[in-house]
């Protein structure tokens, strides 16, 4: 677990966006990555990334290649590569993941796994 002043967001192209004043509950399936700017609930499950963004909230279960969280997040992530927890990025569950950065002002209130 790593300390620094920021939290880089990979600059791909994102096709699936939960907007702001939307609520989604279900599940989600895509090998394209994902940004959630509303609030969602159920399952995400994709070979690439997911972001979460300062007014984005999940509950559920994700699992992903990277996770960025600048929002607010419950539940278990499964995580194959890297997850960001940004400052101001709050999540409540268990992360499982190869590379975990966070930084001041995140907050982690789980079980953390390093998986290589």
């Amino acid at each position: 677990m790593a300390d620094y002043d920021s939290v880089s967001i990979n600059s791909q192209i994102i096709e699936t966006v939960i907007g702001a004043q939307t609520k989604f509950k279900g599940t989600v399936t895509t090998d394209k990555p994902i940004r959630i700017d509303g609030y969602f609930e159920g399952t995400i499950d994709t070979t690439n990334s997911v972001v979460i963004s300062e007014t984005g909230e999940v509950k559920g279960t994700i699992r992903c290649a990277d996770f960025n969280l600048i929002g607010k997040g419950n539940g278990n992530v499964i995580c194959t590569n890297l997850c960001q927890i940004a400052p101001g990025g709050y999540f409540e569950g268990d992360i499982t993941t190869s590379d975990l950065i966070t930084v001041k002002g995140s907050v982690i209130n789980g079980k953390i796994i390093i998986a290589k």
